[in-house]
């Protein structure tokens, strides 16, 4: 027969377990965000912005943008802040497939000068698929810069042509 004392017993024992599971694991993340250094923060970074470019989500992308940012088309912060807003509203959905990242930090690891290649394929309002970038085709390259120790978006840059809501961009 089971008795109300060993059942207390089994429980305070798979209780103990658990809270030590979740020790583990929070040591676990804890230890490997302090042990990744710079490139693992980097690429973590690039991830976050993933996520939000596929959640479409304009505030998290506007934090992640520098205040001094400028590229050579001309954007600066406030152009692109609109311009992934227009983004987000002509697309219903974006999936995005990181395929490879390369990563160079400068000597003081505030500068990260990233090349990546990616796969990205928006679905626009009207259910219809669009490749926006293409793997080798859509390679780019990202430039960051370290503001308030967090790393931050100052430059981006396509070496392909891409078509971003049908139409070309250089």
């Amino acid at each position: 027969m089971f008795s109300l004392f060993d059942l207390r017993e089994n429980y305070r024992f798979y209780i103990w377990v658990i809270i030590g599971a979740v020790v583990v694991s929070i040591a676990f993340f804890w230890l490997r965000d302090i042990l990744a250094g710079e490139e693992g923060r980097v690429r973590k970074f690039i991830l976050r912005g993933k996520h939000a470019c596929e959640s479409k989500d304009i505030f998290a992308c506007a934090n992640m943008i520098s205040q001094s940012y400028h590229d050579k088309y001309g954007n600066d912060r406030s152009t692109l802040i609109y311009a992934a807003k227009e983004f987000f509203n002509y697309y219903s959905k974006v999936f995005i497939n990181i395929e490879r990242i390369d990563i160079k930090l400068d000597g003081t690891k505030t500068l990260a000068d990233i090349k990546i290649v990616a796969l990205m394929i928006g679905q626009t309002q009207q259910n219809s698929m669009e490749k926006i970038l293409e793997g080798e085709k859509g390679r780019g390259r990202i430039k960051l810069i370290k503001e308030e120790n967090k790393w931050k978006l100052a430059e981006l840059e396509f070496y392909e042509q891409i078509t971003i809501m049908g139409q070309n961009i250089i």
